[in-house]
């Protein structure tokens, strides 16, 4: 064995033995967790192992950069949106890029020039976001933004020379069936021929994918803890912009926990941003519940609207009968989270606790059978089906 094998394996067998170790931190002791509370919490650490391993691999060289899609159907942790894609790359203000493609069924993106992740020490600040919308690009749409840290390149995104990471979220709020967004990233400087693979080099993208693992198993769950005591349960926290989150941006959460025979009706005004949605997530790893197979999001497209413009949705275990219902899978509690798109002003949302059987008093809109409940799980599958798969 000569010093390269060794310094390769050494790196391996740490990356393994922390891994394992992981298995057993992810876990409060003395909590007691269900079978399935433990089977979700080793099947989310073999997802994150899974996403940033693969983006290590593969996204980790700002000299050869590598778009990596996640929070899709696949990789996903703190608390995605569901009506959008993301990617990233490693990027650097040394180098200078080009982001081109097709919008396809897209109806907005907006690309960030950021300096690492929210869960890594430090956190992952923005130095600046670039909306789709403020370029003049819609659905259909062609595109060609010049990345780079030189005002005189005169690039259509002028990151800074620290900027260490490329985030580019893809958003879709109709939900066609129909082909999503196409995005190419390419270094335009002068390319080096890479050499082969050194132990170096591979120990690095085991030391990026173990902190990435770490840092996002052991973040996140602390982090719900925080924001489920910014308000009471079962109310909404006071709208805000998150720092290391999408500009112009404002978020919400509530922490739902209702009796099976109790629901809790939200009422929002979706016209007082540009785009508006609400949706749930699992309670600890922060993954968003099945969208695919059960209706747990809803946005101002697809929600149904009363009379004065407002949105009024019941989130419960048992399927009430009307159109704006969320699942909540029969967990006993859950996340909620609404965002605003570019708000005129501060958002409202309401919330109102009821019993299940009280809820035709309130006129809640349109009434759905078990045909037209499987029509809209149906028309989410499709549009998923395009977008997450293509």
């Amino acid at each position: 064995m000569n010093g390269s094998d060794l310094t390769s394996g050494q790196a391996w067998r740490d990356f393994c033995a922390r891994i394992s170790d992981l298995g057993d931190k992810i876990f409060e002791p003395g909590k007691d967790y269900s079978e399935a509370d433990r089977a979700e919490g080793y099947r989310h650490l073999l997802n994150q192992v899974a996403c940033w391993s693969t983006y290590a691999l593969g996204s980790s060289d700002a000299a050869q950069p590598l778009l990596f899609r996640h929070n899709d159907l696949v990789y996903r942790w703190g608390g995605p949106n569901v009506d959008q894609n993301a990617r990233r790359t490693t990027i650097s203000g040394k180098h200078t890029y080009r982001l081109s493609g097709s919008m396809g069924a897209c109806e907005e993106f907006a690309v960030q020039a950021k300096r690492g992740e929210m869960h890594n020490k430090g956190g992952g600040g923005v130095d600046v976001t670039l909306w789709a919308s403020d370029l003049g690009i819609g659905p259909g749409d062609a595109f060609d933004i010049l990345i780079s840290s030189d005002p005189a390149d005169n690039p259509t995104l002028l990151m800074s020379p620290d900027s260490s990471l490329l985030h580019v979220r893809d958003y879709y709020y109709d939900w066609q069936s129909a082909e999503p967004a196409t995005f190419v990233i390419e270094r335009i400087d002068r390319i080096d021929t890479p050499g082969r693979a050194t132990p170096d080099r591979v120990a690095g993208m085991l030391d990026t994918a173990l902190g990435q693992i770490e840092n996002s198993m052991l973040y996140w769950p602390p982090y719900q803890e925080a924001r489920r005591a910014e308000a009471p349960l079962n109310e909404f926290s006071t709208p805000g912009l998150v720092a290391e989150g999408v500009g112009d941006l404002f978020y919400s959460h509530c922490f739902v926990r209702i009796e099976p025979d109790e629901a809790l009706v939200v009422t929002v005004r979706p016209d007082d941003a540009a785009h508006w949605n609400l949706q749930l997530y699992m309670r600890e790893w922060y993954e968003p519940l099945d969208h695919v197979n059960r209706v747990t999001h809803l946005n101002e497209a697809l929600a149904e609207r009363d009379a004065d413009g407002s949105v009024r949705i019941a989130i419960s275990a048992r399927d009430p009968g009307i159109a704006n219902w969320l699942d909540t899978e029969g967990r006993v509690e859950v996340m909620a989270t609404s965002r605003w798109t570019k708000p005129d002003g501060m958002p409202l949302i309401t919330t109102q606790r009821v019993k299940l059987s009280d809820l035709d008093a309130l006129n809640l809109g349109p009434k759905v059978d078990a045909e037209a409940r499987h029509q809209q799980i149906e028309a989410r599958r499709s549009h998923l089906a395009w977008r997450c798969h293509c």
